[in-house]
């Protein structure tokens, strides 16, 4: 029943991507270094449906690697429901709101074998501007400001790891960071 539902939906969104002028897909890429060495990289698929001239809707995920040093690090993955609502527009430039609502898991490499592939799990809410930029009617450029924005989340409890369970809201403006892709995820959508 399960594979007759998935094929059922996977076939729906192919044929309404193909019929309708509606649908997108495309999604960003981010990189982020420091004098320390730590690495992190980051790719997000998505697809989406514009709803209208002003709001769009869609889902994505999220597979991200961090290299602390040599021996440690994490993956980053995680799925995520989105809107975007334009806010204003000046000529092919669009200042966007993103609100999405995601889960998140990081799960932990290590050479300390008590903490190697431990997950940790955050559910959460956030709010963050966007620009894009139409190159034409089938492609746009965007780049989501993450270093500015509001945000809620819930943290799941994992002793073995020390991550205690809490709540936290935030809201975030970091202006040293601005031109750092780790903040300043740049993508793309092509638009059906």
């Amino acid at each position: 029943m399960k594979k007759i539902l998935l094929t059922s939906l996977l076939a729906f969104f192919a044929v309404s991507s193909v019929q309708a002028a509606d649908f997108f897909v495309g999604g960003g890429a981010s990189f982020n270094t420091n004098e320390a060495h730590a690495n992190y990289i980051g790719v997000s698929p998505e697809i989406g449906w514009k709803y209208n001239d002003n709001l769009d809707l869609g889902f994505g995920v999220s597979l991200n690697y961090s290299r602390i040093d040599a021996d440690n690090g994490n993956y980053f993955y995680g799925a995520n429901m989105f809107s975007r609502y334009k806010i204003a527009q000046f000529g092919d430039f669009k200042l966007l709101l993103r609100g999405g609502l995601n889960a998140s898991f990081i799960t932990r490499v290590s050479d300390d074998e008590t903490l190697d592939g431990e997950t940790s799990t955050m559910l959460g809410l956030s709010i963050t501007p966007m620009i894009t930029y139409d190159i034409s009617e089938s492609f746009t450029l965007y780049a989501n400001l993450n270093f500015l924005g509001v945000s809620a989340s819930y943290q799941f409890e994992n002793e073995k790891i020390g991550m205690t369970e809490y709540w936290r809201i935030d809201a975030f403006a970091d202006s040293a960071d601005v031109f750092n892709t780790g903040y300043f995820q740049i993508g793309f959508l092509y638009n059906f």
